[in-house]
């Protein structure tokens, strides 16, 4: 009964991964991961009242996002977002110790607004750890081996790069340009040519889609059939896409990231850069759902680049296995340090 009641009242842990477009929350005495979208909806009660198609629509997209470029822009709503999450969590009224992850290229003042915010939110203790550390793990690559390895972590609003070697990062590079960029690239080109307003889901399907993306000559002029609003007309239309204008609009944002990798590669030792030329390029991220993106990296850096089996996971299921490896230590939250970090 003891051990029970000890159970019972022991603090609960959370890993927490808070990302530009989606939160998810790992509590390790339930087992599993909650996913939500990273925004605070702001619904019209009276939205079934109008008969105009487009003024639904766009009523029912008015929300808050309250993170850009991977760090929190709106304490208040990040709290509100968090909250629900985390109250899921709770053991009677132990609050649960969180592990979180940030980019690397945040400040310390960033993240110390993630740590307040996961405190107002109702966490107990927080740590935070490098996305691209979690990622690495969660991507299956052992960060303790001699020689050096990369990966490349393209999220919703960073893309975010590291070096491992001997268990420590020994170099990083970010571009808070990522996933985002590119959809909202496509939404913007197809509203000034078409008039019509892409669903967010669609934009994101016609980013990860697109098989031109290496300059693959078989398929040049593709037609795309595409669901959005015509804002001229004012109602639902379907209607078909060629390929080239999605390509077309999503190349300069590609080409900012493509470039902060070259250059990156550029600042590298000669014994770490001909390290990675031997164990290549790991990719994660929703950037690595993007289809021939992979390709386009190998091609333009001349590297190997493999896609991890899990890559939209990869920072969640990294967190977990490090918190795992915690766990059992006693205020182990005071024994994570964000490393000094080169680049």
């Amino acid at each position: 009964m003891f051990s029970k009641l000890t159970q019972i009242m022991s603090q609960p842990s959370i890993a927490v991964d808070l990302g530009t477009a989606n939160t998810r929350v790992y509590a390790s005495e339930l087992g599993k991961v909650s996913e939500n979208p990273s925004a605070i909806g702001l619904v019209n009660k009276k939205i079934n009242t109008i008969s105009d198609e487009y003024f639904k629509f766009i009523n029912s997209k008015i929300a808050t996002t309250p993170l850009r470029g991977g760090v929190i822009v709106d304490l208040k709503n990040t709290i509100a977002l968090l909250r629900p999450l985390i109250k899921k969590t709770r053991r009677f009224f132990n609050h649960p110790i969180s592990l979180a992850c940030a980019p690397t290229d945040t400040s310390e003042d960033e993240r110390d607004l993630l740590a307040n915010a996961l405190i107002h939110a109702g966490a107990s203790h927080v740590s935070i750890i490098p996305e691209v550390w979690a990622a690495a793990i969660g991507a299956g690559i052992d960060i303790t081996r001699p020689s050096a390895q990369l990966l490349i972590d393209i999220g919703d609003g960073v893309t975010d790069m590291a070096v491992f070697r001997d268990g420590r990062i020994v170099f990083t590079s970010a571009i808070r340009t990522a996933c985002s960029d590119l959809q909202k690239a496509v939404r913007s080109a197809i509203m000034a040519k078409h008039k019509i307003q892409l669903y967010a889901q669609e934009s994101e399907r016609l980013t990860h889609e697109i098989l031109s993306i290496s300059n693959q000559q078989g398929d040049q002029g593709k037609l795309i059939n595409v669901l959005g609003m015509d804002i001229v007309k004012r109602c639902e239309v379907n209607f078909l896409l060629d390929n080239q204008d999605v390509i077309h609009a999503m190349a300069p944002v590609l080409d900012k990231i493509i470039r902060m990798i070259e250059i990156s590669l550029k600042k590298l030792p000669e014994e770490i850069y001909c390290e990675i030329l031997e164990s290549g390029i790991c990719l994660t991220g929703g950037g690595a759902c993007i289809n021939g993106l992979d390709r386009l990296i190998a091609m333009r850096t001349n590297i190997d680049v493999r896609v991890a089996s899990d890559p939209i996971h990869a920072v969640i299921n990294g967190a977990i296995q490090t918190l795992d490896y915690w766990k059992g230590e006693k205020n182990w939250w005071k024994n994570i340090a964000w490393p000094k970090l080169s680049s």
